[in-house]
């Protein structure tokens, strides 16, 4: 049987150039992709970073800043000679082109633009129009296009002259004299057709596309709705302006979710593309502490309401073993409904008018969910209650009810709370996934040391 040589990997890399073995890197070079290289460059720092710029050849060094996160790639270009960096702005997709621009220092944007061919710095200036996080922020303006007139024989050639530039040929897209979007056509169809066959007899007519000043997510959403390789991107006159293409929906995704998740978690700012371990102390603490600062006095609420409830709490102690449960269960219970209804909302599942629906769905989860809890709640104290519990016999009956009640409301309450804060943070324009679970948990937090209390107070004689 035939051995298999061992696969190169991004380690192997690390590894050479931290023992400063340069040789041993060079020759790993060309077998590792350019998102390895960035990958070992960001685990690397100091000296063995810099020798592995160093070793990169020229021709690599635009696909390799592509694969970095900004910060890198920027701290990298501004490092550059004028010729190099020109180079190398020459050579990346121009939408990056524009992020990197836009994350370099006031004073050197202006040199960076001077570099640019006038076919570049006009196509920058054309996608700096437009919002970062928007469907014209996020598109390339490397694509192909036919006229419907064309022959397939004069669309080959017109595609002759910019194949290199173009991001993405497996879709062609028709327009006409004024650059109006009129269908799409794809490479097969040129491949596999006469040369005297006309555009207009293989055009598909799909024209779907979004406005330039649209939302990214908006895109995203279209893009996985109709399973879109390049989706186009047009002005408001429906002139084609670009397209994104599936590897930028998938970077915007991981984006738009990343956000989603730190705002669940309490975590605010600007999220950047730099891994956790680059990331400085200093700006994980700025985007944690407001919350958690905000929280802690939120917190106090809690706090309060035992104390105004001391008397009940000390006439019958036993109260105090199934607090921390009942309130524990109407934050778990709340950010589940936070996190399945931010999610539709995410995928365009849920519209404005959708507030009731959610509210009826939640409430029967919550009524079933409170239910079964409560029902094995009141099973418990009957039947596995702790010897060392001390309940009085005549008051049994009542602390189960208390307890099994508690948790029933506290557990449909919470869940209604959790579906209906994000759909009402929208409807007041904010990110719905800004109301944040430790936001949620501290609320219901309250209200159920509220909802416990009140009715031990209503049901047992303390």
């Amino acid at each position: 049987m035939e051995e298999t040589e061992p696969q190169i990997t991004q380690q192997d890399l690390i590894e050479a150039l931290r023992e400063g073995d340069a040789v041993l890197a060079r020759e790993l070079l060309p077998q590792l992709h350019d998102a390895d290289l960035a990958a070992a460059y960001e685990a690397l720092r100091g000296e063995p970073a810099a020798a592995l710029l160093t070793l990169l050849p020229e021709e690599r060094l635009a696909g390799f800043i592509t694969q970095l996160p900004l910060t890198d790639a920027e701290e990298i270009l501004v490092a550059l000679p004028d010729d190099r960096l020109a180079k190398v702005l020459d050579d990346i997709p121009d939408d990056i082109l524009v992020d990197v621009i836009q994350e370099m220092p006031a004073e050197y944007r202006g040199h960076a633009f001077h570099l640019l061919s006038e076919t570049r710095r006009k196509a920058a200036r054309e996608l700096l129009k437009f919002q970062d996080d928007s469907a014209g922020g996020r598109m390339t303006t490397a694509f192909a296009s036919v006229r419907e007139n064309m022959t397939i024989r004069e669309a080959i050639e017109a595609l002759r002259g910019i194949a290199e530039e173009t991001e993405i040929l497996s879709r062609i897209y028709v327009v006409d004299e004024e650059g109006l979007l009129l269908g799409k056509i794809r490479l097969r169809d040129l491949t596999f057709n006469r040369r005297s066959t006309h555009i207009a007899e293989l055009n598909d007519h799909d024209t779907r596309a979004v406005l330039a000043n649209s939302d990214q997510e908006k895109a995203v959403r279209m893009m996985m709705k109709y399973d879109m390789l390049a989706l186009p991107v047009l002005d408001e006159d429906g002139r084609l302006l670009g397209v994104i293409t599936h590897d930028d929906a998938l970077d915007i995704q991981q984006e738009e979710t990343t956000e989603d998740i730190e705002l669940q978690s309490g975590i605010s700012g600007e999220n950047t593309d730099e891994t956790y371990l680059n990331t400085t102390v200093f700006n994980q603490v700025r985007r944690r502490i407001g919350w958690i600062i905000s929280l802690a006095f939120i917190g106090l609420i809690s706090g309060t309401v035992m104390y105004s409830y001391q008397g009940q709490i000390s006439g019958l102690f036993a109260l105090t073993i199934y607090l921390p449960m009942i309130v524990a269960s109407g934050g778990n219970t709340g950010g589940q409904a936070a996190t399945m209804v931010v999610r539709a909302m995410s995928l365009g599942e849920l519209d404005a008018g959708a507030i009731l629906r959610v509210a009826w769905k939640e409430l029967r989860v919550g009524l079933i969910m409170g239910g079964i809890v409560a029902s094995a709640m009141i099973l418990q104290i009957y039947f596995m209650k702790p010897a060392n519990i001390q309940i009085p016999h005549q008051l049994l009956t009542g602390f189960a009810g208390t307890v099994g009640l508690a948790l029933m409301i506290q557990i449909t309450s919470s869940t209604l709370i959790g579906a209906l804060l994000p759909l009402g943070a929208r409807a007041i324009r904010l990110d719905p996934a800004v109301i944040a679970s430790p936001a949620i948990t501290t609320i219901v937090d309250a209200t159920g040391l509220l909802i416990y209390l009140n009715l031990a107070r209503a049901i047992l004689p303390l």
